[in-house]
């Protein structure tokens, strides 16, 4: 019934030739809706941080805020005084023919599909391409629409950083949605060498649309109507919990959509991600809740003006706002709950927001230029997620793969640090280059910290072994030799070993010779006492041997 009258009101309106409607007609037009699209202005900058947690900002031009609000929040703001100026709905300024996903081999991504054509198509990925292609389903909503995944990789997903794509949190900004589709088709399609090493270096998840129940709004043959809110009327991109407000920053409960892309996250350990929207022209890199730098602002500056100066290659005015194409989340407007923040904060994950055209929803014959203008900086950000440091975490003595943190040290804060994981104890640390002191750490294990050296668009391999805690603590035992028994301690010690040998019979001095790992002698000396003291603090941390009389003992310094 609600979309009856929707339709009722605009064939009315548009019949009598308003295209630009009286405030009253939007407001009736909205109320039908149930969702509000406004323009505010912005009397001060102090407003912005007020407002974002009554409605859902979507960008600040020049002294005004756009934004979205539903109805309970729209009522607010009039209760406070405020005067809103509505504007027609970004969905509803056009309507396009769509694409029913007949005659395949024609189309040209200058439709958008209806949302059948959009399931078979990612279903029909899968089946065609199953060598590199996976289908998935996080799950399926009241709607019966469904969050739908295409997941790439050749077959042996495990040791490699993950990568996601999403788009379309917001129902309405559809441009990132049709980037995705076209990116599928290419991963399971092309030959292109630099493909194939995409498919064989990462293990790559796309989600062309996040919030379907907003895109096919108003039907699932129509993009007419779509709405920028999911079902329940919650903006998915405030509906995150926020490590600086709390975790229901927008009042409401987490959505089913909300709620899937959690679970995900908890699964998958993702090493980077980005998440595409419509409105502006920009990059929106961490934080958007929070003003002060991410731990890893340099690194987000450096690939977001990649992504930004590639596509100036192509049209130079394109993503040419702002910072030359980027922009601070918290400088440009604050958010609370956001997805990316999210990811960077709870899920140690590099997520950032791509806003990759100025209409919502742009008119489907312009998404073969959108794919000009991205294609390459799709590709460039996806290998970002290879450079840095990247290695194998392993138990010294079994072998076995270990979940281990992975920190900077004068450097990570706020999540930025990451770990390993099973079931290959593999971890992935994109960075900006620079030399830094990087400590792995384990429950149960020494701690190792090592000095690492790495340049950008540069990869370091830096597999870490650590020794069992309490391992080669020994007293006394079985010698192969003259009968000596020998105790080392304290184990791990931290510059001063003593060394005790308990002798069977009179025997003259001693030498000691303490190794490393691989079997290099390291300091040799005389054990010219019962308890004998050796300085190895000149020793890195790490495990080594100490032989003496053809007795060997191990030891950790750290």
């Amino acid at each position: 019934m609600k979309n009856l009258r929707l339709f009722a009101i605009l064939a009315f309106l548009l019949l009598a030739g308003k295209m630009t409607m009286a405030q009253t007609d939007l407001e009736a037009l909205m109320a039908t809706r149930g969702e509000y699209f406004f323009s505010l202005p912005l009397q001060q900058c102090e407003e912005a941080k007020r407002l974002t947690r009554l409605c859902s900002v979507d960008k600040l031009e020049g002294n005004r805020l756009i934004c979205y609000a539903n109805e309970e929040q729209y009522r607010q703001l009039l209760a406070m005084g405020y005067q809103p100026t509505l504007l027609m709905p970004p969905s509803l300024q056009e309507q396009y023919a769509m694409w029913d996903g007949s005659r395949r081999e024609a189309y040209d991504w200058d439709a958008y599909p209806t949302y059948e054509a959009y399931q078979d198509m990612m279903k029909q990925y899968a089946s065609d391409y199953p060598e590199r292609c996976t289908y998935f389903e996080l799950g399926t909503l009241a709607s019966g629409r469904k969050l739908m995944f295409c997941r790439f990789n050749n077959g042996e997903p495990d040791g490699k950083p993950k990568f996601l794509y999403t788009s379309t949190i917001h129902g309405d900004e559809l441009t990132g949605m049709m980037l995705m589709l076209r990116l599928i088709d290419e991963l399971c399609t092309s030959n292109d060498p630099r493909i194939l090493a995409l498919l064989d270096q990462l293990d790559i998840f796309i989600s062309p649309c996040t919030n379907p129940d907003g895109t096919y709004h108003g039907g699932n043959n129509t993009v007419y109507g779509a709405r920028r809110n999911n079902a329940n009327d919650a903006d998915l991109n405030r509906n995150y919990p926020d490590f600086d407000n709390g975790p229901h920053p927008d009042g409401k409960e987490y959505q089913p959509e909300t709620i899937m892309m959690m679970e995900l996250a908890e699964q998958y350990p993702f090493t980077m991600a980005a998440n595409y929207h419509g409105g502006s022209e920009v990059l929106n890199y961490p934080w958007d809740t929070y003003q002060p730098l991410h731990p890893d602002d340099e690194w987000w500056q450096l690939v977001c003006h990649e992504y930004a100066d590639l596509t100036h290659e192509h049209d130079t005015m394109y993503m040419s706002g702002f910072d030359n194409g980027i922009v601070n989340g918290y400088v440009w407007y604050p958010i609370y709950g956001s997805r990316q923040d999210y990811m960077n904060y709870y899920q140690q994950c590099r997520e950032v927001t791509i806003e990759c055209s100025i209409p919502y929803t742009p008119n489907p014959s312009t998404m073969p230029m959108y794919w000009t203008y991205n294609h390459e900086s799709m590709l460039r950000y996806m290998e970002q997620c290879l450079y840095g440091i990247h290695g194998r975490v392993t138990d010294s003595v079994s072998g076995a793969p270990l979940e281990a943190e992975v920190t900077i040290l004068a450097h990570d804060h706020h999540g930025s640090a990451v770990s390993s994981h099973l079931p290959e104890g593999d971890y992935h640390r994109p960075i900006k280059g620079g030399t830094y002191e990087v400590t792995y750490s384990c429950e149960g294990y020494y701690s190792k910290t090592l000095t690492l050296t790495v340049a950008d668009w540069e990869t370091l391999v830096q597999d870490v072994q650590l020794v069992p805690e309490g391992y080669g603590v020994e007293e006394g035992g079985p010698s192969t030799g003259s009968g000596t028994a020998l105790m080392v301690y304290p184990n791990p010690t931290n510059g001063i070993l003593f060394v005790q040998t308990l002798r069977a019979t009179s025997l003259p001095d001693q030498t000691y010779r303490i190794t490393n790992l691989i079997g290099q002698t390291l300091l040799t000396g005389q054990i010219k006492v019962e308890t004998q003291q050796i300085n190895v603090s000149s020793l890195p941390q790490g495990m080594y041997f100490i032989t003496v009389d053809d007795v060997t003992r191990k030891f950790v310094v750290r």
